[in-house]
């Protein structure tokens, strides 16, 4: 079962605390994984360690520990957030602690579960999504990536011209940032964990801010978009860049198993060329999944990658490759 559909069971009957370990304090992305080994690996941090071990190697029964475990303290340590979580966790705040807690959980397991390195198909898509970021844009674009995770698309970033210095990832969960420094921290990109709300604040402006997996977590489409096109610089190829590894169907799956934390599904051609008029931005579509809409669409169903920017004299379908 997937992390996020137990929170409503979590909260409603909570882990009690567990004496043997220290927790991880803070409140605290699809989902699932591939068998896990029958030990746990010296890779883990203690927590996961104790958690995978107790659960017998079981990485779906150690984050729903985690999560339940997590919950436990947050009763104690912030009981008015966990009444609120309880009540109704629509709202925003406690939204935000929810993907923080269920993308902790994830990322407390990673050693586990992905490997440092892309599959041959994620990583083509991977290229295509960096392409379409840096592609027409600054000779050093400067990349907004919003649900960074653990600095997933950081390499593809560089290798398409982008300097790693110019690159600015954000999540809501500590234990990513703490995997994406601890990958990549070392080229000098900068990995901080915040939401998108606190990244736009200040005059730091964008080349391309990216959503590459991140969007269906917010609510207000249209609103999360404005305000990414607030931040975006004044160059005629500034742009915002949506996309998902696993394309809108998958998206429309999660939202239905996992309502209160994906809170949106992919947006629709139709949808996204109302709220990019609103904001003087045009949809542009990747050549490579063709001219006519009915084909763009099937396309997007399995992988989706849409550009939004700045309305200038450049054609609908900008040049991107997709290997």
């Amino acid at each position: 079962m997937a992390v996020v559909a137990l929170l409503s069971l979590a909260l409603h009957h909570p882990f009690p605390p567990a004496p043997r370990r220290a927790l991880v304090h803070s409140l605290a992305r699809g989902f699932g994984s591939p068998a896990p080994p029958s030990s746990p690996t010296p890779t883990l941090d203690a927590d996961a360690a104790a958690l995978l071990e107790e659960a017998r190697g079981d990485v779906d029964r150690a984050r729903t520990n985690y999560v339940g475990y997590t919950l436990a303290f947050l009763q104690d340590a912030d009981p008015e957030l966990y009444a609120k979580l309880k009540q109704d966790p629509s709202r925003p705040e406690c939204h935000e602690a929810l993907v923080e807690l269920t993308w902790d959980a994830i990322a407390a397991f990673l050693p586990v579960t992905h490997s440092p390195t892309p599959t041959p198909a994620a990583a083509r898509k991977l290229t295509a999504i960096a392409r379409a970021a840096c592609d027409g844009s600054a000779a050093a674009p400067r990349v907004l990536d919003v649900g960074c995770g653990n600095g997933l698309l950081l390499p593809f970033l560089v290798a398409s011209g982008m300097g790693a210095a110019e690159y600015r990832g954000v999540d809501l969960s500590s234990r990513m940032i703490d995997a994406a420094t601890k990958a990549h921290g070392r080229l000098g990109a900068r990995f901080e964990a915040v939401s998108f709300s606190k990244a736009c604040e200040g005059e730091e402006r964008y080349d391309a801010v990216v959503f590459n997996g991140a969007l269906q977590f917010f609510a207000d489409v249209e609103g999360t978009l404005a305000q990414a096109a607030s931040v975006l610089a004044t160059d005629a190829t500034a742009r915002i860049v949506i996309s998902h590894l696993n394309g809108a169907e998958f998206v429309r799956k999660e939202a239905k198993d996992n309502p209160t934390t994906v809170r949106s599904t992919m947006p629709s051609l139709e949808t996204l060329e109302v709220v990019a008029s609103g904001l003087g931005l045009q949809v542009v579509i990747p050549s490579f999944f063709g001219s006519e809409v009915q084909e763009i669409e099937k396309g997007l169903e399995d992988f989706y990658l849409v550009v939004l920017r700045r309305v200038g004299d450049n054609d609908d379908n900008e040049r991107v490759e997709h290997d």
